[in-house]
């Protein structure tokens, strides 16, 4: 007896090798899938018919109306709005999870040139001139005598509906992204796939190649959406949005914007515009589960040389969805409407690193929110954000804070200043605990310091 022996031979009989495993394949890589699932299915090649991994990834009982969010404090400088947490878009601009401890870091983000929006200064010159009427006000000109038959004014608020869902910010997908790659690949893979199962007269894998390929191509126009930004319904005057991000290692990003693009980027909701109802996606999702079902089942069934190739297919998806996970986010969406410009000061582009051995030249926390406050040169951000403690002290240092960031004085000792109007203060009730007990005396008898 050889080594031969140890290992089958042959193909599909009892002695050889098997492929019915090959059905499992169809259904691995469903964390992969997961984690590219709203990315993948904001784009118009998602309704192509093709293979791919772990389709029952998107068979899900409810779509998501809202992109992930990251937790962090958004504080608007000036309006004082408050968010708890940081939405995706503006993440892709500026990963914060790439900013380390103590860091500090001031972007301008204003809108590209003839995109979405308009300049506020062209906006104060158009508001000067009277403007042409636009569509919505030439539909409404059958209510003044207008010499065109009137229309019904269903179709008027359809339209109306229509126009306003058009100036809505948009945020599409990048024609090239890594995903549509994958998708037209992999849908002129499928057809080669079925080209082979012809030539070697497997009906079964022909069969089982347009049934997962329908469920996929269903499945993916239920869930098919689009991004939608909030807008500002109106044009008045307002103060700057700038913004105030912190993170729970303590770093400060400051963003200087109009409010157009705090609306869209931080106080708004992202929300997701389906192209189908949520009643056409229930029973869309129905027949792709019953289509996946019937493929799983067709697949294990097919010759050898198909199951083989079929099998192949999958892992090398997989690991195509697996690799595209590694690039950067920005590759898969599509935002050059938003210029985004670094405007960090020079004596605080390296506060997350040690200066010199001192307490001012170390990084911590209280340096970094000095910076933050020498450059907005407001306080009230700090309070409605959480970022110091509510106490006396803490207030006094802020009030001084503010006073020396008003009067350009860059070089305060921010640290020192807070050792001594906070330091000293917290320090004294464990001091006043130390002596009462070399006396033997209660340290509740103690009497409290004198917060002066």
């Amino acid at each position: 007896m050889g080594i031969k022996d140890w290992f089958p031979d042959g193909e599909n009989n009892s002695s050889g090798w098997r492929l019915d495993i090959v059905s499992l394949l169809a259904v691995i890589g469903e964390s992969s899938m997961e984690s590219h699932s709203q990315a993948l299915t904001s784009s118009w090649t998602c309704i192509l018919p093709r293979i791919i991994p772990a389709p029952q990834a998107l068979l899900k009982p409810s779509r998501p109306t809202r992109m992930p969010q990251v937790n962090a404090a958004v504080v608007g400088v000036h309006n004082g709005t408050l968010v708890q947490t940081l939405n995706y878009f503006p993440n892709i601009l500026h990963p914060i999870e790439d900013f380390p401890p103590f860091a500090f870091k001031v972007l301008r983000i204003i809108h590209a040139r003839n995109k979405l929006s308009t300049p506020p200064s062209a906006v104060l010159e158009r508001e000067k001139v009277p403007s042409a009427p636009n569509s919505i006000d030439m539909l409404g000109m059958v209510e003044s005598g207008s010499p065109h038959p009137p229309a019904r004014q269903s179709t008027i608020s359809t339209l109306r509906d229509r126009l306003s869902d058009k100036k809505k910010p948009r945020v599409p997908p990048q024609p090239l992204s890594p995903l549509n790659i994958i998708s037209v690949l992999s849908f002129m893979w499928t057809i080669g796939l079925i080209i082979w199962a012809r030539y070697l007269r497997d009906g079964t894998a022909i069969v089982a190649l347009a049934t997962i390929s329908c469920a996929s191509s269903i499945v993916g126009y239920a869930s098919w959406w689009s991004p939608v930004l909030m807008k500002r319904t109106f044009k008045s005057k307002v103060p700057a949005g700038d913004v105030i991000i912190r993170t729970r290692e303590g770093a400060f990003l400051l963003v200087k914007c109009n409010e157009d693009v705090a609306r869209e980027l931080y106080t708004g909701t992202e929300e997701c515009q389906y192209y189908v109802g949520t009643q056409q996606y229930r029973i869309l999702v129905a027949i792709g589960t019953f289509l996946l079902m019937v493929s799983v089942v067709l697949l294990g069934n097919c010759n050898f040389a198909m199951q083989a190739a079929i099998g192949a297919s999958y892992i090398v998806l997989n690991g195509a969805f697996w690799g595209s996970s590694l690039i950067r986010k920005g590759r898969f969406w599509d935002l050059s409407n938003y210029d985004v410009v670094d405007d960090t000061p020079p004596d605080a582009a390296d506060a997350h690193l040690e200066q010199c051995d001192t307490v001012e030249g170390r990084p911590s926390f209280t340096r970094t929110m000095w910076f933050a406050i020498r450059e907005t040169k407001k306080i009230g951000w700090v309070k409605r954000g959480g970022a110091a403690p509510k106490t006396d002290e803490w207030d006094e240092w802020l009030r001084l804070a503010e006073q020396e960031a008003s009067n350009g004085n860059r070089a305060w000792n921010a640290v020192e200043i807070r050792e001594t109007v906070v330091g000293v203060a917290e320090s004294t009730p464990q001091r006043s605990a130390e002596d009462a007990a070399e006396q033997h005396v209660p340290a509740y008898e103690v009497p409290p310091p004198d917060k002066r």
